[in-house]
């Protein structure tokens, strides 16, 4: 008997991986006709360029939790906490701008670019805030206008950025961080606009943030929307699916198929090496039995760079 019973763990490890490979051939072979491509990013995308993920063990929010004695790392992420600790938030910023600075785009990260100097590309929305693809030459970055031909959306925000909160500031509302500036927030200290002296914050969006509509502006939903109706293919890349804002933004775009009567037009791809992500994807979701939702696993810079 324990003999058979390894024999069908052997099988069954082997039906899983043929299914794996075949769900990619399948992936590489739609892809290869498509030319209306969506693309949604997570920081696994940045993670082989040593960048920190959220969600991982030793990542940005165990990191938050233990630094700044908090139970749950997510609170230096969420606007409550800022107005509360706001010198804490700014110092974990500060610490992201370096580590983002002394990264280099990723394969997939070029990839993307390719896609979009091929003409492939329709948008890629970003939940990033690393900045790397402002590397990527020939990329370029949507600046919050509805019009705006610039491919790449940072959905929440960038922390190469400032951003002044001022209202009454006459100046540009955005301009660039620097390391003195990181060396500042990390230190405690106030980075003060130069022109209306109030203090700055970096563009970094946070829960429920009230600066939201300052770092992107919620007219990007109906350009998403818009998006969603001219592509023939969506990628979810490098993103675990565990958190509410990935969710939310997947539910979108299921909804929006739907409603456009899409579901046998649209092929998504969920691409991620934990196979994990897709059931946190599709979990929960109701109605997808003509939505084609394909489970990637594999690392993003092998399977894009075929792209």
């Amino acid at each position: 008997m324990e003999g058979e019973r390894r024999v069908l763990r052997k099988r069954k490890a082997l039906d899983k991986d043929v299914r794996r490979m075949e769900y990619i051939s399948s992936f590489l072979s739609i892809a290869s006709e498509s030319s209306r491509i969506i693309v949604f990013t997570g920081s696994g995308i940045s993670a082989s360029a040593g960048l920190s993920t959220f969600t991982s063990k030793g990542g940005l929010y165990e990191r938050a939790m233990k630094r700044f004695k908090v139970k749950d790392g997510m609170k230096l992420f969420c606007n409550s906490h800022y107005r509360r600790h706001p010198k804490d938030c700014l110092a974990l910023m500060g610490e992201i701008y370096d580590e983002a600075t002394a990264a280099s785009p990723t394969e997939a990260h070029l990839a993307i670019g390719r896609l979009e100097t091929r003409g492939r590309l329709v948008r890629h929305y970003t939940m990033n805030i690393d900045g790397l693809h402002q590397l990527v030459r020939g990329a370029t970055t949507w600046t919050g206008v509805r019009d705006c031909p610039g491919k790449t959306v940072s959905l929440h925000g960038c922390c190469r950025e400032l951003l002044c909160t001022n209202a009454s500031c006459d100046a540009p509302k955005v301009s660039t961080m620097t390391q003195a500036h990181a060396r500042a927030f990390k230190g405690r200290k106030d980075v003060r606009c130069s022109a209306c002296s109030e203090p700055t914050r970096p563009k970094i969006m946070l829960y429920d943030d009230a600066d939201s509509e300052l770092i992107t502006p919620d007219l990007v939903m109906e350009v998403m929307d818009e998006d969603i109706s001219k592509c023939d293919l969506v990628l979810w890349v490098g993103i675990s699916f565990q958190q509410s804002a990935s969710l939310e933004y997947f539910r979108n775009v299921q909804r929006v198929i739907k409603e456009l009567g899409r579901g046998e037009e649209v092929t998504q791809a969920i691409i991620n090496p934990d196979e994990d992500s897709w059931f946190n994807a599709i979990s929960g979701m109701n109605n997808m039995d003509n939505t084609k939702v394909i489970p990637v696993v594999c690392d993003a810079n092998t399977i894009l760079s075929e792209l």
